[in-house]
């Protein structure tokens, strides 16, 4: 009969450490209930579901993938390898499908067109930031899920898109607190999953929408990275940053990058904080960038405003009891202890 030291060692060839896995059972939970068979079985449904994994396999020692959930995609995986992201991807998922069965059942329709949904986001609100990116999603039924508080040592991806059946839903994981660089995140995400990137019950899981050479190399090959940045860009400046950034001097101190960037926003009906960024990319000035980001007193504070986003939308009693402390520990909408 399969003992729990048989699942540890099926859960180590998808990268969970034992540390890990007990991690990620309920408080409750002691080993000594997985010494009957009963217990055993109750262990493995746990972590099935906390881990979008097939509950039966996972007693038999094999891993196997739930069946309302196909193999993820990876992409910009030349700094951290897809098996090293697997463990975050399968925590993911769960709390996707979670989080979506709390939700009220809506048909999700989004335009394939950028230039739309910017309409759509200034039909709103002001300009077109990560403010006003979060409410649209939020708006039209598309969750977006922070994930500050993976297991240690899981390796976090960036963000994913994900849909939970035909509901799409968007994972951050990066923890940065730039409004402008969670604006890009959310907006390439809505983008894979607005052009259709997406399919029914599948991820797509971004290892690192960094600033580095091996971004470019890596985006510049897929062309769906490619649709998506330039969703991402339309949907932020109208398509406008490029050219306005490009007459800028080059070598502005970051003050004067931040007060150029503020003048320009106003314009463009963007966040500053997007030419910012949009000005360390052409340039490759990103120490000056970020410090300049720092002279915005609006870039910041991303990381709050998604854990109270998703504590003001979703009605933690529909959560299963066998998920909400997890959902609720992972998200840091309510930490453990």
């Amino acid at each position: 009969m399969t003992a729990l030291n048989d699942i540890y060692r099926s859960l180590r060839t998808v990268g969970l450490t034992r540390g890990q896995v007990a991690s990620i059972l309920p408080e409750w939970w002691e080993p000594e209930m997985a010494r009957t068979a009963s217990g055993l079985r109750e262990t493995a449904v746990l972590l099935g579901r906390r881990l979008s994994l097939d509950a039966v396999a996972l007693l038999d020692g094999r891993i196997e993938h739930a069946k309302d959930l196909s193999a993820p995609r990876y992409k910009h995986t030349v700094r951290v390898s897809e098996e090293q992201l697997r463990p975050a991807t399968l925590i993911a998922s769960s709390l996707a499908k979670a989080i979506v069965g709390a939700m009220p059942s809506r048909n999700v329709s989004l335009a394939s067109s950028a230039e739309v949904v910017r309409e759509q986001v200034l039909e709103q609100a002001s300009r077109v930031d990560f403010d006003s990116i979060l409410d649209f999603c939020w708006g039209n039924g598309i969750p977006v899920i922070p994930l500050p508080n993976l297991p240690n040592g899981v390796r976090k991806m960036d963000a994913a898109a994900i849909k939970v059946g035909a509901r799409p839903v968007i994972l951050i994981a990066l923890r940065n607190n730039s409004k402008a660089w969670l604006s890009f995140l959310l907006a390439h995400e809505l983008g894979h999953l607005s052009l259709g990137h997406v399919a029914t019950n599948s991820a797509l899981v971004e290892g690192s929408l960094n600033d580095s050479t091996e971004f470019d190399v890596d985006a510049n090959v897929d062309r769906q990275e490619v649709e998506a940045n330039e969703f991402a860009n339309l949907l932020l400046s109208g398509g406008r940053s490029e050219a306005i950034v490009a007459a800028w001097p080059r070598d502005l101190p970051p003050v004067s990058i931040a007060t150029t960037a503020m003048a320009a926003g106003t314009e463009l009906r963007t966040a500053p904080g997007h030419l910012v960024l949009r000005y360390g990319f052409r340039t490759r000035r990103w120490p000056d960038a970020r410090s300049a980001l720092n002279f915005l007193a609006d870039d910041m504070d991303a990381q709050a405003g998604l854990v109270a986003r998703l504590r003001e939308e979703i009605d933690t009693r529909r959560i299963g009891d066998d998920l909400s402390d997890y959902v609720l520990q992972i998200t840091g909408v309510a930490p453990r202890g």
